[in-house]
């Protein structure tokens, strides 16, 4: 089987959307935030902030893992290449969220705002690679296609010669630092104010650009 990393369109925002909340539902803090998965008609939060992002923003990139056999996603991933220095009235500012119906919205802006807080405070407004998301959906993972989504970021941040930073969960934690990403902090979230036990812990990482071979270049369109 064949998996391709492509960019993702409008039309695939439910697809994303099912891969999404599928594997969110195997993670305890996700579990929180999201108490039952959001039917397609409970998603129109969701799916008008991924239209605005894959049609306007022109610093995300929306990319999905296709299998080529069975012709269907897979996985996808939601970078923002950030290749010049933002001023601070851009980056130093966390703009409100809406949430697909369902949602415990007290644990979700409290994830929210906190993620927001930690990449305000750790990568401010420089240049840099912010890997939002990488999801895949959990009967398709250990073939590749979250590895392919990474690099495909990668690949970029080294050309650019940019740092690169995320939020990884525990599970994905392994492969991140197998492709170069350092602990940097660790982002925790108190269950029991929601009624669970424990801890849950997100590792704030970040990796240094791999120079590449031959000559660098000071920019680059990014596709």
């Amino acid at each position: 089987m064949v998996i391709i990393v492509e960019k993702a369109q409008e039309a695939d925002i439910q697809r994303l959307l099912d891969i999404m909340y599928t594997a969110f539902s195997k993670d305890a803090w996700n579990r929180i935030m999201y108490p039952e998965i959001p039917g397609p008609e409970a998603r129109g939060a969701s799916i008008e902030r991924w239209r605005d992002e894959i049609s306007t923003n022109p610093n995300m990139r929306f990319m999905k893992a296709v299998d080529t056999d069975m012709g269907e996603i897979i996985a996808f991933a939601r970078w923002n290449i950030y290749e010049l220095e933002r001023p601070e009235s851009e980056w130093k500012k966390t703009e409100p969220r809406k949430w697909d119906i369902g949602t415990n919205i007290e644990a979700a802006n409290h994830f929210y705002n906190a993620v927001c807080e930690k990449r305000q405070n750790i990568m401010g407004g420089n240049p840099h690679c912010c890997l939002n998301m990488l999801v895949c959906e959990p009967q398709h993972q250990g073939r590749g296609a979250g590895r392919m989504l990474l690099h495909w970021g990668l690949k970029i941040a080294d050309e650019l010669m940019l740092q690169a930073y995320l939020e990884a969960s525990s599970e994905g934690h392994h492969l991140y630092e197998s492709a170069g990403f350092e602990d940097v902090e660790t982002l925790d979230m108190d269950m029991s104010k929601y009624g669970k036990s424990g801890i849950h812990q997100h590792f704030v990482m970040t990796r240094a650009a791999q120079r590449t071979h031959g000559p660098q270049r000071a920019s680059r369109s990014v596709p």
